[in-house]
């Protein structure tokens, strides 16, 4: 689902795969479809296909777009040294997330206009009051050439924040609807708040651990003693050599970060609501 490359099929091309998919699950091996073809398929359809509403989900904000739509934007917010620079990547930062989360969420629960502006402000509002507060108290406690070092970790904690409090807001409301819990064999049983409360945890956990791979590991890359000498002998190679360092920890972070629990989940038939007993341990879907 994390595949850059799925975003080269185009919209008709992954209703199709949708098409010979369901035309597997009538016909089974009659079908004269093949195992490699119904895996490439159902590649295509779970990176761009929300699997609640059925919608197709814009390129930008796929996990498959992930990377190559957010890491120039997390470059910046590395490289921001001015504080008017860091709000602004902040702000661009938490607007993406913002719809990343919302195309990727549990559709079976009922997001409004008003939930998405709250998410969209809180997590911007967020974002930019810990941006400014941590680039003031950098720039102002440490000597300049060690506040411009610092400062390509601001990103970090205020990122953390931002990200977990925008995905909190954005699903809020399927913690008082719940959202829809299956058997073991696909049928709906109803809708669980116990099942919804631990898939948000769950996406915002994975979340929070995806901005380590991201905001830490390429401003310590260039700590390294061979890179820091390459970067002081030809400080324009700073924005490449980050660059660099950033798509390959975005690129790894964000499958483990999401592998960090399963999209289909699973409730313990005693952990779930006494009117949901009776079935089995039932399953639901965390999200993205």
């Amino acid at each position: 689902m994390c595949d850059p490359f799925m975003l080269l099929y185009s919209t008709n091309e992954i209703n199709d795969a949708r098409d010979k998919l369901d035309l597997y699950k009538k016909l089974g091996a009659k079908c004269g479809i093949s195992d490699a073809d119904l895996w490439r398929f159902r590649k295509l359809k779970d990176s761009a296909v929300n699997p609640d509403s059925g919608e197709v989900i814009p390129s930008p904000f796929r996990m498959s777009g992930y990377v190559p739509f957010n890491g120039p934007v997390s470059v910046g917010l590395i490289l921001a040294q001015r504080t008017p620079w860091i709000l602004f990547w902040q702000w661009m930062n938490q607007s993406q997330n913002a719809l990343v989360n919302y195309f990727n969420r549990n559709a079976t629960s009922h997001v409004s206009d008003k939930t998405l502006l709250t998410s969209y402000a809180g997590a911007v509002t967020s974002a930019m009051t810990i941006g400014y507060g941590l680039s003031r108290f950098v720039k102002g406690y440490f000597p300049r050439e060690r506040a411009v070092n610092v400062l390509k970790f601001i990103a970090m904690p205020t990122s953390v924040v931002a990200s977990s409090v925008n995905c909190l807001i954005m699903r809020w409301s399927e913690m008082s609807t719940g959202i829809k819990v299956y058997n073991q064999s696909g049928d709906e049983i109803g809708m669980s708040q116990i099942a919804a409360k631990k898939a948000i945890q769950e996406t915002v956990f994975s979340r929070m651990l995806l901005q380590v791979p991201v905001f830490v590991f390429p401003p310590m890359m260039t700590f390294l003693p061979p890179i820091a000498k390459l970067l002081r002998r030809n400080p324009r190679l700073a924005t490449p050599v980050t660059t660099a360092f950033l798509f390959l920890g975005f690129g790894f972070g964000l499958p483990a970060s999401i592998a960090a629990f399963p999209q289909e989940g699973l409730l313990k038939e005693s952990s779930v609501e006494p009117h949901l007993r009776g079935h089995g341990d039932l399953k639901y879907n965390k999200g993205l």
